[in-house]
């Protein structure tokens, strides 16, 4: 037998509570679990998503004919000569000299 110190023994122990896992949100949305919830009364909380079972096609915003009739302005824009196109490509692109830039 292993020799013990002199002295009063004591334990200090802290009581130990184990508590079950939470369910996952994929299981709780299983038709089994939904169905067992349903028979025992327990509250089921069931959401549809938007146009969510409905076979529409998105569908953008109508503009009135009225409000295009009365639009003043022009529907297409001038084009822009080739110059102007060519030395905006050019300067996006670096091509163009630049001032030297301190680093």
């Amino acid at each position: 037998m292993p020799n013990r110190s002199a002295g009063v023994i004591r334990q200090d122990w802290e009581p130990v509570v184990m508590h079950k896992t939470k369910p996952r949100s994929q299981d709780l949305r299983d038709p089994k679990a939904v169905n067992q919830a349903l028979r025992s009364g327990a509250p089921v909380q069931t959401i549809r998503k938007f146009d969510a079972g409905s076979n529409k096609k998105a569908t953008a915003p109508a503009v009135s004919s009225r409000r295009l009739e009365e639009e003043t302005e022009p529907a297409a824009l001038g084009r822009v000569s080739t110059e102007v196109r060519q030395g905006d490509s050019k300067s996006a692109a670096g091509e163009e000299n630049e001032p030297d830039r301190a680093c």
